[in-house]
């Protein structure tokens, strides 16, 4: 070993250590591309492909000229700069010596090409010579393949639609998610009685292949009384992306689009909208014209253009729009060759039941009612469809039969134009009564919703549901029953000026039982809800809530009103609120608040001064100053401490503080008043069972990543707060959004001086609550940058691979020989490798003696001689 300067120089780096190794590394990177693709310009070369690489011969091959001996490699696939594919792709030779990827006729017709018929199944397709226009190439340094298909010769496919071969079903996996809370409440009232109250929600999973088993359980203790366990919901579900539709076994609920919603237990087989693209998803119109030239046709809604592409002359269809809002008219611009434009409007607004045309949802339904709250059991078959048609019709309808129950309904929805979107719908229904009789009805619905643009203004009106004295839902008609007391029948309700616990114990004590001898049915609902944009930042808002009932129930109504705005960072809001119920309680609030950032810095509002009052009939005047903010360099902690005053409880004081870790979060309360004292405490995550092991994390929502990345201890996982990679090297991203891509990256800032990770970021498409395991491979030992000289003189070939003892491609070589390589262990042997003959190869030994990698060392430099073979 020749030392320079005759020591081995250590360099400490602290401040930026990992970024000095990777401009190193991007260096010698830079000027070894710069040789050897001088045809293509590039910032950086992605070194996953050399590490991935299982052909010691591929920097030769590269040198010939994009090119790559016969073999299988990792690549993402794009089809007209989209991506459809990521695997393992078979490089065939070719005349000449170059060799091609092998992209079978399965391959191209899952991505949606139009192939000749004549092609045989399973062999590889010459892209060029088979298609007129088209064209495949790739690039062996960032590992893509480009496609290049005419639209002609392409299936017809939204925008943003992902391929059914990328979607992941996940690993086998277990998992529990749990929420534990526990309050002590010590009473100083003269004869209080102290109280602790604690609560455990389990959310439990297991999914098998592409099987999901879901079960919600609880637990709530009371100071005096036994431990309680329920039992919510136990149920199995798989997707079936053929068929864009979800098949569920067990308790589950019905959706609302036609007749109300059910919890049942039973089977159910659904459409599911979140395997459509999102330029599907929804309602929006089709855009229809013609064009003079080649034209490039833009599409705004509310000034911001939502959409572009480029049409051939001749009348063009648009039906793959993805609006902003589901209000707000399409303001259509042709852009010809000749520069000339024609503007057009197409008028826009959308209710929850209109379908884009061509889309159709249904559900399939039979089971048993079950609602938890009742012994009557009633089963039941249901079935929904919509379907969406030409000129922005939507009809819809459903058919219900049950036990001593019958219904059906049919509607349309519409797009009015600019008069805004509207669905009627009625329903009939035969209901057997508990005392014997029968009784008829209908119920007539009716949707609106409507966006006045110019005046910033959003209506939706829902005159939902006007039904006469012998219309029964389901619900009701259960209800009717299992209120049934021989001849009258018992109503319960909860006193709404208490809170309710969802704990029977203790919300039995504010329950009340009124005694009818008729059964209230519903008999009108009134829902209007009305927002208005004022100026920047300034919004008012309305809504009006109100149900009467059949036999004298009385109304139930609630009326909001509020005002949002900002004065420069200081936000406000006033809200008011009337309710009534049909039992007799009244309440009329109005309640002001306010927020003031202590920090006037753009990106530095952790801290804030919080003011608010409040009046009410029945809890009087109350009013709470105190300060709330952040902590911590993720803001991972947050904080509040308020003071305050009310006519019911006098003067208390609280403190709250939240912490959110990578293994869970954590909270604790405290607040005292003269009446009272409180501590509160809890801790929410999730603890996954898998095949590496056990891994703790945040709450876990419906579908999971796990992230595996061994000897990264420590490394966080971008935007996601608190994520950060275990001491086994597991880390979990609680929440993914299915059927889309989730990028997945490790923050390369918390690299470690020694840890190797040729590619640290990477995509998944995740199915709905599936548990998907994302791999990063890591190596951990020395970083090291090598003078390298040939024992005979000069330097090893520029682009040469640099192979450690087990084979893994670690580097390659640059100009003057230099390299750089992580993860390499002292006294290992580094094989350079520019070709297969003898004198294409040569040996480098690394030192015995190197020093350990240290926490805070950023590499070591050293010049060595490589010995030929």
């Amino acid at each position: 070993m020749i030392k320079r300067g005759g020591v081995v120089q250590q360099k400490q780096l602290r401040q930026q250590r990992t970024d000095v190794a990777r401009w190193v590394r991007l260096a010698i990177s830079a000027s070894t591309l710069s040789l050897l693709c001088s045809a293509t310009a590039r910032a950086e070369f992605n070194m996953s492909f050399v590490h991935g690489s299982e052909n010691i011969d591929a920097a030769q091959a590269v040198a010939e000229g994009n090119a790559l001996p016969p073999g299988k490699y990792p690549f993402a696939i794009y089809l007209n700069k989209q991506q459809v594919d990521n695997k393992d792709v078979r490089f065939v030779a070719k005349a000449g010596g170059a060799s091609q990827p092998c992209l079978t006729v399965e391959d191209l017709l899952n991505y949606g090409v139009k192939l000749p018929d004549s092609l045989k199944p399973g062999s590889c397709v010459d892209v060029s010579a088979t298609l007129p226009g088209a064209s495949v190439s790739f690039d062996p340094a960032i590992q893509q393949i480009d496609l290049s298909i005419p639209q002609v010769l392409l299936a017809e496919q939204a925008r943003g639609a992902i391929s059914h071969t990328l979607y992941d079903q996940g690993i086998n996996a277990a998992f529990s998610n749990y929420n534990l809370n526990y309050n002590r409440n010590a009473n100083h009232n003269p004869g209080g009685e102290n109280s602790e109250y604690t609560f455990l929600a389990l959310n439990n999973g297991l999914n098998l292949w592409n099987w999901r088993l879901r079960n919600n359980m609880t637990m709530n203790k009371v100071s005096g009384q036994s431990t309680q366990w329920d039992n919510i919901a136990t149920w199995a579900e798989t997707d079936i992306p053929a068929w864009r539709s979800r098949l569920e076994l067990g308790q589950a609920s019905t959706n609302n689009t036609v007749f109300n919603s059910i919890q049942f237990r039973g089977a159910q087989l659904s459409s599911v909208d979140d395997m459509l693209p999102e330029s599907l998803r929804g309602y929006a119109p089709v855009v229809r014209g013609v064009a003079a030239t080649n034209a490039r046709v833009e599409i705004r809604q509310n000034g911001y253009v939502i959409y572009s592409t480029n049409v051939a002359p001749g009348p063009f269809e648009i039906r793959d729009i993805y609006p902003h809002s589901n209000n707000g008219d399409l303001q259509v611009t042709v852009n010809e060759a000749d520069g000339t434009r024609k503007h057009f409007t197409v008028s826009y607004s959308s209710v929850a039941n209109m379908l884009r045309e061509g889309i159709w949802n249904y559900q399939v339904t039979a089971g048993r009612y079950q609602n938890g709250s009742t012994t009557y059991t009633p089963s039941f078959l249901q079935g929904t469809v919509a379907r969406g048609m030409a000129y922005g019709l939507t009809p819809y309808g459903g058919v219900l039969v049950g036990q001593n129950y019958r219904s059906a309904a049919l509607g349309i929805a519409k797009n009015m134009g600019e008069w805004g979107a509207i669905s009627f719908d009625a329903a009939y229904s035969d209901t057997a009564l508990a005392n014997g009789d029968r009784a008829r009805g209908q119920s007539y619905r009716f949707l609106y919703s409507k966006s006045l643009n110019q005046l910033g203004t959003n209506v939706q009106l829902a005159g939902y549901r006007y039904a006469t004295s012998g219309y029964y839902d389901f619900s009701d008609a259960v209800e009717e029953r299992s209120r049934w007391r021989q001849g009258i029948y018992e109503n319960s309700y909860y006193d709404p000026s208490k809170p309710q616990t969802g704990i029977a114990d203790l919300d039995s004590r504010n329950q009340h039982r009124v005694y009818t001898t008729r059964y209230a049915n519903k008999r009108e609902r009134l829902d209007v809800s009305i927002n208005q944009q004022l100026w920047q930042g300034a919004m008012l808002y309305a809504n009006i809530s109100s149900q009467t009932y059949w036999g004298g129930g009385g109304r139930d109504r609630t009326i909001q009103l509020g005002y949002n705005d900002a004065f420069r960072s200081i936000s406000y809001g006033l809200y008011l609120q009337d309710t009534r119920s049909q039992y007799g309680y009244a309440d009329r609030s109005i309640n002001l608040s306010v927020s003031i950032p202590l920090s006037w810095g753009r990106d530095n509002r952790s801290v804030s001064l919080n003011f608010s009052g409040a009046h009410s009939r029945q809890g009087g005047d109350s009013y709470n100053a105190g300060v709330s903010g952040t902590l911590l360099d993720d803001q991972r902690m947050s904080y509040s401490v308020t003071t305050g005053h009310s006519e019911s409880g006098g003067q208390s004081s609280a403190l709250n503080l939240n912490y959110h870790g990578a293994y869970g979060n954590l909270d604790g309360s405290y607040s005292y008043s003269n009446s009272y004292n409180q501590v509160g405490l809890g801790a929410s995550g999730g603890v996954l069972l898998h095949a590496g092991g056990v891994t703790l994390s945040q709450p876990l929502q419906n579908t999971i990543i796990l992230v595996e990345a061994k000897h990264a201890h420590g490394v966080r996982v971008d935007n996601q707060s608190g994520v950060s990679i275990d001491p086994f090297g597991y880390a979990v991203v609680p929440s993914a959004t299915p059927y889309r891509f989730n990028a997945v990256s490790l923050h390369t800032q918390d690299f470690q001086p020694g840890l190797d990770v040729p590619v640290a970021s990477k995509q998944v498409v995740p199915t709905e609550k599936a548990i998907v395991r994302v791999r990063f491979d890591t190596f951990y030992g020395v970083s090291l940058l090598i003078h390298s000289r040939l024992a005979q003189g000069g330097y090893p070939a520029v682009g040469a691979s640099v192979f450690n003892q087990q084979g893994r491609n670690s580097g390659t070589v640059g100009m003057n020989g230099d390299l750089y390589v992580s993860g390499v262990q002292p006294g290992e042997k580094l094989t350079l490798r520019w070709g297969n003959q003898p004198d294409q190869q040569c040996v480098l030994p690394l030192p015995h003696d190197l020093p350990p990698q240290g926490k805070t060392a950023g590499y070591q430099e050293l010049t060595l001689s490589c010995q030929t073979q």
